[in-house]
């Protein structure tokens, strides 16, 4: 009952977003559903034998069964993980609540959340108990406290530097348009004509496009005309274009393996540059555990490959990496970029699938998918930039504070100046210390469970 309420009110839009485009939404979601409703279910179990049968306090168990639960369900096999909306990114509207991500991750953020509530439910059970709970008060305070202060200091005393001005172009094109061909191809020339001159020739450093800005195979000899098109634009802006577009490698066996790709053109034509996205959408862009050589037949369905480097882009000695879309929900991948030498991270993304324009066709996912990008900020000490095809496209800094962002829905090209810091923080160093600690301390509660279970007196195991 828990996990239905919970999951089923964070993720409804899943259902409620697709339903334009397929019935198989509701399988989709269903589905979905089954997997973190039965996820739950294990937590629950861990919980509850961690409190009465291994006599661990709540304040322990709860934090670390929630956050191996969250873990968990970031690290499910294949394309089955959907690390979306963790608890710790719950709080990313209030930036300096959060800073301590930037020590121990969002996953670290979500113990810490998890940990005041186990303390205050504790709290109240010792009152109802006549147990003595007044120093509990002081425990509470104190653990909501430092967090807390360490997040206020750091975003007085950490020193932002200015890299570079990008704009954001939001051309905003509606999916069932962009899913129509040479319908959705003439859309977004369309609103580039009208959106790229309101940027002034050398007013910014990088100009930055949606997620499959082109729904074409970029490099393919057949689209000589759209390249020259996205030629002209970056000539006309004085500046390099990065953009969304298909990628796509020919294995030796034959075929075809389409990637949703990240493109750089500048005033002289295409570059080298190509980021392929590593952390793909289950079931649309990879269908899980099946092999390439079966998906290789389904193009443009379940069949995308997976992108192996890192690669940055270079403009005036300031570093930017780019995610993809889904990506800013894996905090890997803001990490991998910021390790590799990243100052700036762009998140291109295509979020017309989350909603249409009139106010009941909008989901939360409209909002839930952007705040990723602030706790990929705050862990790493960086800035972003975030293009959306239908908004919100917007600036972070790198102490998390969302800037000029763009309203939904509407088109708007937005510039702003980009910031960064010379901090590699100790989460950038050191990873998910935490959500990984948390997932084997909590496989060795199931494993001792289980081990012992067996031992127990049959009167004991029915009690």
């Amino acid at each position: 009952m828990f996990g239905t309420t919970y999951f089923g009110l964070l993720f409804y839009w899943i259902l409620v977003a697709l339903i334009w485009f397929t019935k198989l939404a509701v399988l989709a979601f269903a589905a979905t559903l089954a997997i973190l409703v039965l996820m739950t279910t294990v937590f629950a179990w861990l919980l509850h034998h961690g409190l009465h049968t291994m006599r661990a306090p709540l304040w322990v168990v709860l934090p670390v069964a929630w956050t191996a639960l969250e873990w968990s369900r970031a690290h499910l096999p294949s394309t089955l993980a959907f690390p979306w909306l963790g608890l710790g990114t719950s709080l990313t509207g209030v930036p300096e609540m959060v800073g301590i991500a930037e020590l121990v991750g969002s996953r670290g953020v979500t113990f810490w959340i998890v940990l005041v509530n186990a303390l205050i439910a504790q709290t109240i059970l010792s009152l109802r108990d006549g147990a003595p709970w007044r120093h509990r008060l002081a425990v509470i305070a104190l653990v909501v406290a430092s967090p807390i202060g360490w997040g206020v200091w750091r975003a007085q005393t950490l020193p932002l530097r200015a890299v570079g001005r990008v704009a954001v172009v939001q051309p905003n094109i509606p999916e069932h348009v962009k899913l129509d061909g040479a319908a959705g191809l003439d859309s977004t020339f369309a609103a580039l004509d009208r959106l790229i001159p309101s940027i002034a020739p050398g007013a910014v450093d990088v100009v930055v496009l949606p997620e499959v800005t082109l729904n074409l195979f970029l490099r393919s000899s057949r689209f000589d005309s759209e390249r020259l098109r996205m030629q002209a634009y970056s000539r006309e802006v004085g500046a390099p274009l990065v953009f969304g577009s298909l990628g796509f490698s020919v294995p030796a066996r034959g075929g075809v393996t389409p990637y949703n790709s990240a493109f750089v053109m500048e005033p002289q034509g295409l570059t080298d540059f190509q980021y392929d996205k590593h952390f793909l959408v289950p079931i649309v862009e990879r269908v899980p555990f099946l092999p390439r050589s079966l998906t290789e037949e389904m193009p443009y369905f379940g069949a995308y490959g997976v992108g192996r480097e890192w690669p940055l882009i270079e403009v005036d000695e300031t570093r930017y990496g780019v995610l993809i879309c889904y990506e800013s929900t894996y905090p890997e991948g803001a990490r991998a970029l910021r390790w590799e030498g990243a100052d700036v991270l762009l998140n291109i993304t295509n979020d017309a699938w989350y909603g249409r324009e009139p106010l009941y066709a909008r989901t939360t996912a409209l909002w839930q998918h952007p705040a990723h990008m602030v706790m990929r900020a705050i862990e790493n000490r960086v800035g972003v930039a975030r293009a959306a095809n239908t908004g919100i496209s917007m600036y972070v800094d790198p102490i998390g504070r969302v800037y000029n962002p763009t309203p939904l829905f509407e088109e708007a090209t937005v510039i702003d100046e980009v910031y960064t810091t010379d901090v590699l923080t100790f989460y950038t160093r050191y990873g998910d210390l935490v959500g990984n600690g948390a997932a084997f301390a909590a496989l060795l509660m199931a494993l001792s469970l289980i081990v012992a279970r067996p031992s127990l007196d049959p009167l004991e195991r029915v009690v």
